[in-house]
């Protein structure tokens, strides 16, 4: 990466998808209603994660994304653990509580993964061209090998969806995906390193491109060894369109407590996360809890070392936005942080209290 041009840093929100029928998180349940009419029966865990999620969305009407939804599971179950005392009495509805907070942030996470896989068939339909766009703008052009090692720029992003990672093979087709692997050091560098069938989670490589998925991803999966406590990654990357069926056998047949859990962090849990790395200088138990250190760690670090800082598309909702700014855009040394979003005002009115940027900010209301 040439120093002399300075870093130049991407962070990409929800906003960035839209154009390509991804949801903001507002109109998740939405999408949900209408991800269940087509599932057919031959994707019976999709189908009863998506049915089971929606149910509780209609228990919870306040309820107005998945992000809301699992903090308020996880919430209601800390909440009845606390009112037990230092001694639970009752192990058997403790574990009862346990599994159904387990299961039900699960089969969100499952639901989310599973539609967001299966609207990328006809987002590829569409050519990606804003995407696309913007790999040009990141990279330039091909060969793949020399973009990704001469870029000046990273990549951050908050969304689950992998319209990043399509409209860059797209944009590269001189990248072999059958010799390299697609996040590791020598391609997106998005904290993972292949062994033997699975990933480990490293460090990504410093003063070299990176793709980080702030929230983790559709399609990947992570599991904990109970015995070991050793980690491991299962992170797909979006070499062919799937249809359901695919998506339903893609879908690990172990899950839970000893089995795969999808990799995706919703922000109460990556809050938990971060605090518990802080004051214990290690990785809570949870299996997506290593990638979810690494790359925020990592994050704040090219942030902090960027000359320009560019928000796309992300909407500063109030439900995370304070801890991204507190984490990344608080550690900027640049004097000019520009918010690139075509509602501007909802924007501004979402950072007014946030005084430590005033003064640093430009809006620009162009679309992505």
């Amino acid at each position: 990466m040439s120093q002399s041009k300075g870093i130049r840093v991407f962070i990409l929100g929800a906003g960035c998808s839209a154009e390509c029928g991804y949801p903001p998180g507002t109109g998740f349940a939405t999408h949900l209603e209408d991800f269940v009419r087509e599932i057919p029966n031959q994707c019976p865990t999709v189908k009863q994660s998506v049915t089971d999620t929606l149910n509780l969305l209609k228990e919870l009407p306040r309820m107005e994304t998945l992000d809301q939804l699992a903090r308020h599971v996880d919430k209601k179950f800390r909440d009845w653990e606390s009112a037990q005392g230092i001694v639970i009495a009752d192990g058997k509805e403790l574990s009862r509580r346990q599994a159904l907070t387990d299961k039900q942030i699960r089969d969100a996470k499952i639901a989310t993964s599973a539609m967001f896989l299966a609207k990328e068939p006809k987002a590829r339909e569409t050519g990606l061209p804003r995407y696309r766009q913007f790999i040009t703008e990141v990279f330039g052009g091909p060969p793949c090998e020399i973009a990704v090692r001469e870029t000046d720029c990273h990549v951050l992003t908050f969304n689950y969806d992998r319209l990043f990672e399509i409209a860059f093979l797209e944009s590269f087709p001189d990248y072999d995906a059958s010799r390299g692997f697609l996040y590791g050091k020598d391609a997106l560098n998005s904290a993972f390193n292949p062994d033997f069938g699975c990933c480990s989670v490293v460090q990504p490589v410093p003063d070299r491109f990176c793709f980080l998925k702030l929230h983790g991803s559709a399609g990947w999966w992570a599991k904990r060894d109970n015995e070991t406590g050793e980690r491991r990654c299962w992170p797909s990357g979006p070499l062919k369109a799937l249809s359901l069926v695919e998506i339903e056998k893609s879908i690990p047949k172990q899950r839970g407590v000893f089995g795969w859990e999808p990799l995706i962090t919703f922000p109460h849990e990556r809050q938990l996360s971060r605090e518990f790395f802080k004051s214990n200088e290690k990785s809570i138990g949870y299996a997506w809890a290593p990638y979810t250190d690494a790359v925020w760690k990592h994050a704040a670090d090219v942030v902090a070392n960027a000359t320009e800082v560019k928000v796309v598309g992300y909407s500063f909702n109030p439900i995370d936005s304070r801890y991204m700014v507190n984490e990344l855009l608080n550690k900027t040394t640049c004097q000019k942080v520009v918010i690139q979003n075509k509602d501007v005002e909802t924007v501004r009115k979402n950072l007014a209290s946030y005084t430590q940027l005033r003064g640093r900010l430009e809006f620009d209301p162009t679309p992505f």
